[in-house]
């Protein structure tokens, strides 16, 4: 049972690195507080003053991982590929694997054939099952090579008894346990588990693991890094400096108080100095009426009450620091954490200018560029994938092509000049709009009903752009009226994109 001891082991040393991932992302995090007592109390009072970037980061690169299409080289094998998305709703299941694949640093699928009550396989049905990285696990031989694959979740008997299941994957078969008992932390804490006519260990006829593991960037038999990793000092700085500016809030409500007395004069007795507040607790966060007991100070923060402040000469008030203590560090931590995360700075903050044209091709090129290396990785995966899922239907040894949207960030007239400037230079036509994001059937279609001057209503369209600007030029010197080139413009736009799908444009 050496190989159940290593999985057990290796899922739970990485487990500690996914709540973290998880934490940073969702919240809450809690390694912010230097101060006890503040930690104390914000702890005993319920609050936070949490803003997560996590997600921020995230979302920049999984947002621009889309997946147009999946092909296979025969219609009735593509029709397969689809008629299996559909029944497992893989239009939501991929974007979310890989998401999850970024924020946690690893994620997995399972394919397997659907089995009716009789265990027996029904025919063209697959089940497709997503695992986090917390309940599945594929153990790596130091060459990288695949070992066997582990799930473990947890269950109830008729009883009530909590166990833990385990089943071990290898490529040729598939052992099933279960705990003994509630501790399952190691091999000796199991036994072989035999349930509705499945034997503890059943064959994989399939010669290979149906688990794929979903990692971004990285060699083949690693594990993955949360994409958000790198900025995890600076969300502590801006936490810090958060929490800080929120307890400075608070003093400007209830500010701290000095009282001022003549040296060696006595004044009164040092309970009643006391300031009965809000804030008063005892060190186990508990309210208490004084810090010496249950007697009242005659000093209270209620509004409208009056002090008797005998013996003191004056009364002075500490003044909170101003907010660009807090917020000026807080813009620089954040350009630190955009830089360490390849994230462009105007995705942390939409309130301020967003660049556009080039300035926004410049400053996405980073982030391009590592979405480009997650890209490569899933693409792997998923076409080994869904090889597999044709397997599974009878379908040996069969291609798979996947079509991604564009990774880089342009704006529609761009994107046809450069089609345009392709198709000049001999790539074809389909080729070229395929390339610049429209997708492969669209394109298909409007080739096969014929193109109706495709060719040159593209470079119309590229053209436009440039006709807008100077329409707005015209407008802002009086030559033109903004609802004359709004005819104009809307005239054009349907001569050149010709009739609509159903025939009505």
């Amino acid at each position: 049972m050496a190989d159940l001891d290593d999985g057990l082991k290796a899922m739970d040393d990485a487990a500690p690195g996914y709540d973290k991932a998880k934490a940073y992302s969702d919240g809450p995090v809690e390694e912010v507080f230097t101060s006890r007592r503040v930690r104390r109390l914000l702890r005993d009072q319920g609050v936070s003053f949490e803003t997560l970037h996590g997600n921020v980061i995230i979302d920049a690169v999984a947002n621009k991982l889309r997946i147009e299409s999946i092909t296979s080289d025969t219609d009735e094998r593509t029709q397969m590929i689809a008629d299996a998305d559909e029944a497992n709703r893989m239009a939501q299941v991929r974007p979310e694997v890989m998401r999850r694949a970024l924020q946690l640093g690893d994620c997995y699928l399972t394919a397997w054939p659907v089995l009716d009550d009789n265990g027996d396989v029904v025919e063209g049905k697959v089940q497709i099952s997503v695992h986090g990285p917390k309940t599945m696990r594929v153990i790596y031989d130091d060459d990288g090579v695949e070992r066997f694959a582990i799930q473990r979740w947890s269950i109830k008997t008729t009883l009530g008894a909590k166990r833990t299941r385990v089943d071990l994957i290898y490529t040729d078969r598939i052992e099933h346990l279960i705990s003994k008992g509630a501790r399952a932390s190691k091999a000796g804490d199991f036994q072989p588990y035999e349930a509705d006519g499945v034997p503890a260990e059943e064959e994989n006829p399939y010669g290979e693991l149906p688990v794929f593991h979903f990692h971004g960037r990285g060699l083949p038999g690693e594990y993955g890094t949360p994409e958000h990793k790198p900025f995890y000092g600076s969300q502590n700085k801006l936490l810090k400096l958060e929490i800080s500016h929120m307890a400075g809030v608070d003093y400007n409500t209830l500010p701290q108080r000095v009282a001022l007395r003549d040296a060696g004069k006595v004044g009164p007795s040092d309970i009643d100095d006391l300031d009965e507040d809000e804030f008063l607790a005892s060190p186990d966060g508990q309210r208490t009426d004084s810090a010496m007991g249950d007697r009242k100070s005659k000093l209270s923060s209620e509004p409208g009450s009056v002090w008797d402040l005998e013996g003191y000469k004056d009364v002075k008030q500490l003044d909170p620091t101003t907010p660009a203590v807090f917020l000026d560090p807080r813009e620089t931590y954040l350009r630190e954490g955009a830089l360490v995360s390849a994230t462009p700075l105007h995705l942390f903050d939409r309130t301020g200018q967003i660049p556009s044209g080039e300035s926004l091709k410049t400053a996405n090129e980073p982030l391009d560029d590592k979405t480009r290396a997650h890209k490569t990785s899933f693409d792997g995966t998923w076409r080994g994938f869904y090889r597999f899922v044709l397997r599974l239907l009878g379908q040996e040894d069969a291609p798979v092509s996947i079509a991604w949207a564009p990774i880089e960030s342009t704006d529609e007239t761009t994107k046809l000049s450069q089609a345009k400037q392709k198709q000049e230079l001999g790539v074809p036509l389909d080729q070229s709009l395929t390339e610049i994001g429209y997708k492969a059937e669209d394109v298909q279609r409007w080739l096969d009903e014929g193109d109706g001057g495709l060719s040159v209503r593209v470079a119309l369209l590229a053209q436009l752009g440039d006709a807008v600007a100077s329409f707005a030029t015209a407008v802002a010197g009086g030559l033109m009226d903004t609802a004359s080139v709004q005819a104009v413009i809307a005239k054009t736009i349907g001569d050149v994109a010709g009739p609509s799908d159903d025939g009505t444009g």
